[in-house]
């Protein structure tokens, strides 16, 4: 597939799927396909390399493909990709336990929730 194709195809989907306005916004706007990043940077279909200003709203605040959280996350899914909730879990009491500790004041309860919804 060109990278004609594969814009056109991920513009149609999201016009179709997505949000349609936004969709034919962004494609007039000429906003390409991210499609990897590395480190601060994304590239988009047509392999142009931009400085990622947004850092995924906070998420990636240590980079795309920082080796030590890739690593970190790789072992978690070896032992187990996703805590059923039903059981304790010692990576939670160790994470609640960490954020309790650098929490300002009284402040040692902590919620995990998955999207900020919550």
């Amino acid at each position: 597939m060109t990278p004609d194709e594969l814009h056109g195809q991920v513009v149609e989907k999201y016009t179709d799927h997505v949000n349609p306005y936004l969709g034919r916004l962004m494609a007039f706007a000429g906003f390409g396909v991210e499609t990897n990043a590395e480190g601060c940077w994304l590239y988009d279909h047509n392999g142009r390399k931009m400085l990622d200003c947004l850092g995924g709203y906070g998420v990636f605040n240590l980079g795309h493909k920082h080796p030590k959280v890739v690593e970190s996350v790789k072992n978690e899914l070896d032992k187990m990709p996703l805590s059923g909730r039903a059981f304790f879990n010692e990576t939670t009491a160790n994470a609640s336990q960490k954020l309790a500790e650098s929490a300002p004041g009284d402040l040692d309860l902590v919620f995990f929730s998955n999207s900020g919804t919550e």
